[in-house]
């Protein structure tokens, strides 16, 4: 099998030049190229006060281009309102003078569309061209995170360094947001609170991944993020569970990046994939200060039912390399409990927005522990 792994050894901080602990504003910034097979996103999501969720993501390259050399960018926006009903926007086209990645910090720029930051305060907008769109500030509270370098490597050289990897960082674990959004033209005011996190790498998902689960949740006093990557065969099934909690100060209460319980309790059919998904899922980790955090997230309403394998070109699927990759979003309720060691616990909930992507043809047995 090929060894997948978090890259976190000193030897890996010093060689991508990252503090442990300490994110800084210029890693937010564009951290690979235009080369073949590279790609690099920003992305954003909110639940506003009036019910509206809004999901955009700003990329260098849009499918199928990641396997080309050059900029193909995208921004892509998905805005539910407040009775369900679902906008999307996609632009594509840009000229090349509009295409502006930033190396220092967070500075895209793709035509009128923007996405700009310092990992405290950030400017987002979505022009809204064809009556969609939004335009949007998201203040940070409490800190950005990082899983060690955020590096997840895939087959290792001789040298110790990955052949491929692939990314994660969370800048805006919880924030406030307050704009403008448009739908169909008309235009509001908007207050919500929001998340923002940015990816890079040169494998795409579908070349090592069998499912994942990542939520975000705020509530009035604690921002709790969950990303639970288990691979494919090809890499044993390898299982990076990541997760942090945190308060209002930004303080860390509870993180952890190794060794998950996991229970899939009962699941949902999706109408447009045609195959179950997660409905009711509850997770139990452990930390190494004697802390245990226990998680449950039970869907309330499906955002996003996609067949992403089924929704492309015959002539192009070959990208998927065999695997048939479907697709989820939601809003959910959880509920958390941290027990300390001292006995004490913290518990709060609330509504989230998450997602569930399987690639391969099943999940369960791989991410359901008590199974085994």
């Amino acid at each position: 099998m090929t060894k997948s792994w978090l890259l976190n050894s000193d030897a890996d901080y010093k060689r991508l030049g990252l503090t442990r602990g300490v994110v800084q504003p210029w890693e937010d910034g564009q951290r690979d190229n235009y080369r073949k097979n590279a790609f690099e996103w920003w992305y954003f999501d909110a639940i506003l006060d009036d019910g509206t969720k809004i999901a955009a993501c700003y990329c260098t390259k849009t499918q199928p281009f990641t396997f080309v050399k050059g900029a193909h960018p995208s921004v892509s926006v998905h805005i539910t309102d407040a009775d369900g009903k679902e906008y999307r926007a996609n632009h594509r086209k840009f000229k090349k003078d509009e295409i502006s990645f930033s190396k220092e910090g967070c500075d895209v720029k793709l035509g009128p569309h923007v996405f700009k930051g310092d990992l405290q305060d950030y400017h987002i907008k979505a022009e809204p061209v064809d009556g969609l769109g939004f335009d949007v500030t998201l203040t940070k509270q409490g800190s950005s995170w990082r899983p060690g370098t955020g590096y997840i490597g895939f087959g290792e050289n001789a040298d110790g360094r990955p052949e491929k990897y692939f990314t994660w960082t969370c800048m805006v674990p919880r924030g406030r947001v307050e704009g403008t959004v448009t739908i169909n033209g008309k235009t509001h005011h908007i207050t919500g609170t929001g998340y923002h996190d940015h990816q890079w790498g040169d494998t795409i998902q579908f070349q090592f991944l069998n499912n994942w689960l990542w939520s975000r949740q705020q509530t009035k006093d604690y921002g709790l993020v969950v990303f639970d990557f288990i691979m494919n065969a090809k890499y044993d099934h390898a299982r990076i569970p990541l997760v942090f909690l945190q308060n209002n100060a930004g303080d860390i209460l509870f993180q952890s990046i190794e060794g998950v319980q996991c229970e899939v309790l009962d699941e949902i059919d999706q109408p447009v994939v045609g195959c179950p998904f997660p409905k009711t899922t509850r997770y139990v980790f452990h930390d190494d200060k004697g802390q245990t955090l226990e998680y449950t997230l039970k869907v309330k309403q499906i955002l996003d039912d996609r067949n992403i394998y089924k929704g492309v070109p015959f002539f192009m699927r070959s990208m998927f390399a065999g695997s048939h990759p479907k697709y989820g979003r939601y809003v959910a309720d959880g509920q958390f409990t941290l027990r300390r060691a001292d006995g004490s616990t913290i518990s709060d909930g609330g509504d989230l927005i998450y997602e569930f992507a399987y690639v391969q043809d099943s999940y369960r047995e791989l991410m359901d522990t008590s199974t085994k």
